[in-house]
């Protein structure tokens, strides 16, 4: 038995999330006879963890905030122990334009895109270049906000009048957006998992099938509206494909413990959209299902994460 902290709540727009994801590793870690200590983010949370002096901490903060590098760096500077990626892969991955431009410079495969920044929008006029960027893309087209997750402020644009709106709506949630080229294709999530010594590996092609409508906010977190298709029904050259693409995607960006890949598998080609470094473990996220479908518990799942923490041979994060 250990004494460990949750991380959980936060301030971001995911904050019922991360309660939830938090409250589900919280039992498990109480399961496997820790001594488990939740803490939401609030101005004493640097002290209390001084004084507490945990083992490791799981962090369950979902969006900015958590996946971000913020809470890692002053894991780090308090010389603790954490689970998931480290400050830089968490930068790289929270903020889209940056993993997107690291994901191209490999030669991985991403939707085409553009970037605007709300000071370059109000300083120089960028609003101007929005029309080039969407004929350049070509309509549909996504609109999204940088360094959101669980589709908040995400717009499908099917006509020039509708790009403005949406461009408002995207800058709400961030100051920096991007317009993405529309895939049209099945939706496939990798959950990848790197046990302690061991090198990181797909747990399985998790196929999302929402019931109506688009996999928003809605369709992700509430049981009976969307079904899955574990593993997913791909022809076999298809998931190979996907499955070696999204482990690149992990090592590309310099992910650790573990981390979930999201695509479309475009025709026969996997389209990545996006990279959580801390993903959802409730209990309709696609991680922890594709962890049962692989025979592994979640007590067992969040076992191995832990263990990976507290591994202090283990190499540096980035």
């Amino acid at each position: 038995m250990v004494r460990l902290a949750v991380l959980r709540g936060g301030h971001s727009m995911e904050r019922d999330v991360s309660l939830a994801t938090g409250r589900r590793v919280q039992h498990a870690l109480e399961r496997l006879g820790h001594e488990v200590h939740p803490m939401d983010v609030e101005e004493t949370t640097t002290e209390r963890l001084i004084e507490l002096e945990p083992a490791a901490v799981f962090v369950c903060l979902h969006g900015p905030g958590g996946e971000d590098g913020t809470v890692q760096a002053l894991l780090e500077t308090l010389g603790i122990p954490y689970t998931g990626s480290g400050p830089l892969s968490s930068i790289r991955c929270m903020d889209k334009d940056y993993a997107k431009r690291a994901l191209a410079a490999a030669g991985l495969p991403t939707p085409r895109f553009c970037t605007f920044v709300r000071r370059a929008m109000n300083e120089m006029g960028a609003a101007a270049a929005l029309n080039v960027a969407a004929d350049s893309l070509g309509y549909p087209l996504v609109v999204k906000p940088a360094r959101e997750g669980s589709s908040f402020g995400l717009s499908r644009v099917e006509r020039p009048e509708e790009l403005l709106d949406a461009v408002y709506e995207a800058f709400g949630y961030d100051a920096k957006i991007l317009l993405e080229r529309w895939v049209e294709g099945r939706e496939v999530s990798v959950p990848i998992l790197e046990p302690a010594g061991e090198a990181p590996r797909a747990l399985g092609l998790v196929e999302i099938r929402p019931r109506e409508g688009a996999y928003n906010f809605q369709a992700k977190y509430t049981p009976g509206m969307t079904d899955f298709a574990i593993p997913a029904e791909l022809p076999p050259g298809t998931a190979s494909r996907l499955e070696e693409t999204a482990l690149a995607v992990y090592r590309t960006l310099g992910c650790s413990g573990f981390a979930r890949v999201d695509t479309i598998v475009e025709g026969e080609t996997p389209q990545v959209l996006d990279v959580k470094t801390i993903p959802g473990f409730t209990e309709t996220s696609t991680f922890p299902l594709a962890a049962e479908a692989a025979g592994l518990s979640f007590e067992r799942l969040v076992e191995i994460i832990l263990d990976s923490a507290l591994r202090t041979e283990a190499a540096p994060k980035l």
